[in-house]
């Protein structure tokens, strides 16, 4: 009689057989996963979780490091575009400084009556890229080289351009609530014209012998090269020239104040420059009651009433700042080598 199996026990062995592979197959199929995942979970904890870190929080809006690379890759290459040279030390710091201002502007925006226009946008972009003549984006021509030079210019910082025209208006709404709080600044002011002069000798005599060669001279400029040892102050005579009123906002109570102001061709009291270890004293040469502002110092004062406005507002909001060593290092890294990056590489892929 055969020993043969029968045809039970060969299903049962059969059946058996395939559960071994399946279970055998489990097994790699999990090991496999868990090998995949090593990559997976490093790129999450060393790439992407990073890039998502917090750095600015104003109200309900974040903005993480990864908008914060934009933000200044943006901007470098905007500097590039006009043939300015980036200073990347400081940009980290101006950047998150300039994203709460361009968010605060936008808060207040309605307050005041601002709104931004998509057509602003693109022409404040073909602005600043320097395309100035018969700028018409009405013309089919203009238009298209418009476009060609955008795709090129987010190509090269790699950012979408939903991205892009958010940057630019809000940074449109901080330039238009400049605008509409200058609006009260005089047109006619009254100015004076003052003189820096470094010493390091302040001894009585001294003093008393400039102050003396002060009120006799009619060129007050020959008496700041005489006596004075800063070289940059002897190269420009000392001159700040004609200024009025927040030009210098330090040193208004001194040129402008009404009790512990200076009067013209008095020695001021020594201020001490600890950079160059010397001390600086103000001379008022000259008043002029009703000056016509020049467009510089309009500018400058229209700046400084914008930051008190700032300084102002951001007391009121909710505002938060995640910078520490470690994201300050992370981030001036990732924009050093994105800028090297693409310094080499000028056929990236383009953005649509």
């Amino acid at each position: 009689m055969n020993n043969s199996n029968s045809r039970k026990e060969i299903l049962s062995s059969i059946d058996n057989n395939r559960k071994l592979r399946s279970k055998l197959f489990l097994i790699i199929l999990v090991v496999f996963i868990l090998f995949s995942l090593i990559p997976i979970s490093s790129y999450i904890v060393n790439v992407w979780m990073p890039y998502q870190k917090i750095a600015l929080k104003v109200e309900n809006t974040e903005f993480t490091r990864k908008d914060l690379v934009e933000f200044i890759r943006f901007n470098q290459r905007l500097s590039e575009e006009q043939g300015n040279q980036f200073d990347l030390g400081s940009s980290l710091f101006q950047s998150l400084q300039l994203l709460a201002e361009n968010e605060i502007a936008y808060l207040y925006a309605t307050e005041f009556g601002l709104t931004v226009d998509e057509w602003e946008i693109d022409e404040a972009f073909y602005l600043k890229l320097g395309l100035y003549n018969n700028f018409n984006l009405e013309s089919e021509e203009d238009e298209q080289v418009f476009k060609e030079r955008k795709i090129q210019f987010l190509n090269q910082i790699q950012i979408n351009e939903d991205k892009f025209k958010e940057i630019i208006r809000k940074s449109l709404f901080r330039e238009k609530l400049r605008r509409e709080l200058s609006r009260e600044i005089p047109t006619l002011q009254q100015h004076k014209y003052i003189y820096e002069i470094a010493l390091e000798d302040i001894s009585t005599s001294n003093l008393n012998k400039i102050q003396k060669e002060l009120t006799v001279t009619s060129n007050i400029s020959e008496v700041v090269k005489k006596y004075s040892i800063d070289p940059e102050v002897i190269r420009g005579s000392g001159d700040f020239g004609w200024i009025p009123k927040g030009i210098k906002p330090d040193l208004d109570y001194l040129f402008f104040g009404e009790n512990m102001a200076l009067r013209p061709r008095e020695l001021s009291e020594p201020f001490i420059d600890q950079e160059n270890s010397v001390y600086k004293f103000y001379i008022i040469s000259d008043v002029n009651e009703s000056l016509e502002l020049s467009e510089e110092n309009f500018e400058i004062i229209s700046e400084g009433i914008l930051t008190n406005f700032f300084n102002e507002k951001s007391q009121l909001v909710d505002m938060q700042y995640g910078l520490d060593n470690e994201t300050f290092n992370w981030i001036n890294d990732r924009v050093q080598v994105a800028s090297l990056f693409n310094n080499n590489n000028q056929t990236n892929v383009i953005i649509e």
